[in-house]
């Protein structure tokens, strides 16, 4: 309910080339809701990663391409790089002044924040086989 009364009354400016400046909202939005997305797959984690240490070489190949495991696994690698994006995105442009160093440390890390989920998918995929 919060959310759709912030939303509501949020006031969008038009600046002089039409463009909407709602993106703090939605950039707020999105990290919530990446946040909330966390919180399911980090128990499953958290609850999971004492039986697979335990496990050998082969069990753990095999746990982690039995379906439920590999879905959510690439879900939290997923999730978690895109939090991960959000997170540093804000620190970067509250505490860093310099627009050069900014631009940069912007683009490296939405680099990083999209290879790095797309390296676990298909290293998961291999260990599948479905590659």
């Amino acid at each position: 309910m919060g959310i759709f009364v912030m939303v509501f009354f949020t006031k969008k400016e038009v600046n002089s080339s039409n463009e909407i400046h709602g993106a703090g909202l939605k950039h707020w939005f999105y990290q919530k809701l990446s946040a909330l997305a966390m919180l399911p797959l980090t128990l499953w984690f958290v609850v999971n990663l004492p039986f697979f240490i335990s496990l050998n070489f082969v069990s753990k190949l095999n746990w982690l391409t039995k379906f439920p495991n590999f879905i959510l696994l690439v879900l939290f690698f997923v999730v978690a790089s895109f939090h991960m994006k959000l997170g540093l995105t804000v620190v970067i442009e509250d505490y860093i002044h310099n627009r050069r160093i900014k631009r940069i440390l912007l683009t490296l890390v939405t680099i990083f924040s999209l290879v790095l989920p797309v390296k676990i998918v298909v290293l998961f995929l291999l260990l599948r086989g479905q590659i």
